[in-house]
């Protein structure tokens, strides 16, 4: 027989801890759920039978490294395995320990032998993740805080990776329609620049060996060349010290407030990401109410997981009247930075006791049509960056070969 240390949840959602015999792990666990308890740690102590006889433990599998970075898909396969595997009733140290041997990120396989170790000794899951808050936001800690609380661990976990996969779709879009005029972008620098700084200066020495009178757009691209090849290192220092200059300044909270303000009231970039953050918005509170996170702690984590300082302001605003028990949307009603449908919609959502739901169809709602203004953004620029590029390396063309065309018809006559 086998001694085994648990950790249990009642369920009245009280936390106990004791010590069992049984043959197996897997018997272990199926006794403790007969008796209607949560198995959060099961620990193997000692065997009865053979507790004199040495017994050197198994060495740990190699932990298998791949990656130094976390992005969102690894919290995604996270969340989603975790569930699954506390759903089919495997304990959660048993559960992370899997986790742990199959993490394809450094700092995710780290954190999760870290987090077993916290919960061993004594820690709560919820406790434990909040001591990589790099890796687990306050979102992730309240609502596990929920999950555990209520028993409902495996729920919460399903919709924080609900709220993952939202949030990791809009920032695929958001990539894939801006990456291709991006490439055209740094393409066309590129092209231009070379033949700026390269091909022009090779056809102005082959000019001057004919010692005839060029045309003055030929005459005009040779002078640009040289002031180009002359003032690139300047132009680099002066450009690297401005961005520098503008890095600082975003860095303090009056640059940063600056910044936003400036970046929502750009044309069309300034419509995508007001959309963005929309959504972002209410996915995020829609979630933690649906898990039954309390509206003023739910707004107070959805400042601190806003990218935006307009929009953290305006949520702020919201929160304080909520503690002074008015409407969410009264604030709402005397900004710009949310559009009127939204105020609309919270307060809709507020009388008729559906809030978590009128914030998912906000969320889907800016959610299409931020796909729709990528891809009308995109149809857009593609052919204008095109044409620019084409026009700008047809005139150096032309510019060029103007003399040659011109010297063989002289010849010819």
């Amino acid at each position: 027989m086998l001694t085994f240390r648990y950790r249990v949840r009642t369920p009245s959602g009280q936390f106990e801890r004791g010590a069992i015999e049984c043959p197996a792990e897997d018997d272990a666990v199926a006794l403790l759920h007969d008796r209607d308890l949560t198995v959060l740690a099961l620990t193997p102590t000692f065997s009865t039978t053979a507790a004199t006889s040495s017994q050197t433990p198994a060495a740990p599998p190699p932990r298998r490294r791949r990656r130094g970075r976390v992005v969102t898909h690894d919290l995604i396969v996270f969340g989603r395995s975790l569930a699954t595997m506390l759903d089919a009733g495997l304990p959660l140290l048993r559960a992370l320990e899997t986790m742990e041997a199959q993490a394809q990120a450094i700092p995710l396989q780290d954190a999760m032998h870290d987090i077993g170790q916290s919960i061993r000794g004594g820690s709560t899951f919820r406790e434990a993740i909040a001591r990589h808050p790099k890796l687990f936001s306050k979102l992730w800690v309240s609502l596990i805080e929920i999950g555990e609380a209520s028993g409902q661990l495996t729920k919460v976990l399903e919709q924080i990776t609900i709220h993952l996969e939202k949030v990791e779709a809009l920032q695929r879009k958001v990539v894939s329609a801006l990456a291709y005029p991006c490439i055209l972008v740094v393409v066309s620098i590129a092209a231009i620049s070379i033949f700026i700084l390269k091909i022009i200066p090779a056809f102005g020495q082959l000019f001057s060996s004919f010692g005839a009178t060029l045309p003055a757009i030929t005459q005009f691209v040779l002078y640009l060349s040289k002031v180009a090849q002359m003032a690139v290192p300047l132009f680099l220092v002066a450009a690297g010290a401005i961005g520098f200059a503008l890095w600082r300044y975003a860095q303090t909270s009056a640059g940063r407030w600056q910044l936003d303000g400036f970046l929502l009231r750009l044309p069309l970039i300034g419509h995508i990401l007001q959309g963005t953050l929309m959504a972002s918005f209410a996915t995020s509170l829609g979630t933690m109410l649906k898990a039954g996170v309390p509206i003023l702690h739910s707004l107070e984590i959805t400042i601190a997981a806003t990218g935006n300082t307009r929009i953290a302001r305006v949520i702020e605003e919201m929160r304080l009247s909520a503690r002074e028990g008015r409407s969410l949307a009264d604030p709402l009603k005397q900004q710009e930075v949310f559009p009127p449908m939204v105020t609309q919609m919270i307060a809709v959502g507020e009388e008729t006791g559906k809030l978590s739901a009128m914030l998912d169809e906000i969320s889907k709602f800016y959610e299409e049509q931020v796909a729709t203004q990528l891809e009308r953004a995109t149809a857009l620029l593609e052919p204008a960056l095109l044409l620019g590029m084409g026009s700008v390396i047809g005139f150096l063309l032309v510019s060029m070969y103007l003399p040659i065309f011109r010297l063989s018809q002289t010849v010819r006559g």
